[in-house]
């Protein structure tokens, strides 16, 4: 009896993780943790060569775009004072191959908003989109405000 009881345990779950789905956990985040660790280690510069590496569109793109948004990252975070770190403030998934992840970059003087553009193709994820900016505390008290009053 014992052995009829597992026999058909193992059988049913058996016939359930057949109907399940597999479902694929990647979301890209390694690309994410590899552009800070250049970002802290090697500056931004570098950070955003490694962005630009992980998409062939980009990287057979112009080069004179990608240098335009390097040297303007790099102007800007020269009067920034010291790298202190990074939080991811929110991430979002359009569907199963489409993410967006905000952070803010810390600085002794004031922090940066990134956010990453991630797209998944056949081939494996990759950073479609590096933008950045220190104008976000508008958008802040916006969205602290109570709605209704």
């Amino acid at each position: 009896m014992k052995a009829l009881l597992i026999g058909t345990l193992l059988l049913t779950g058996g016939m359930l993780m057949a109907q399940s789905p597999v479902q694929d956990k990647s979301d890209g985040q390694e690309l994410i943790d590899n552009f800070f660790t250049y970002y802290k280690q090697r500056g931004p510069e570098i950070a955003l060569k490694y962005a630009f590496s992980t998409n062939k569109w980009i990287n057979n793109a112009s080069g004179d775009e990608t240098l335009n948004i390097s040297m303007r990252l790099t102007k800007l975070v020269s009067t920034m004072g010291d790298y202190i770190g990074y939080e991811e403030i929110r991430s979002s998934r359009v569907g199963s191959r489409l993410r967006f992840v905000t952070f803010f970059v810390y600085y002794e003087r004031d922090p940066l908003r990134f956010i990453i553009e991630l797209y998944k193709t056949n081939s494996g994820w990759e950073i479609t989109h590096v933008d950045f900016d220190t104008k976000f505390e508008e958008e802040i008290e916006e969205s602290m405000k109570f709605n209704g009053r």
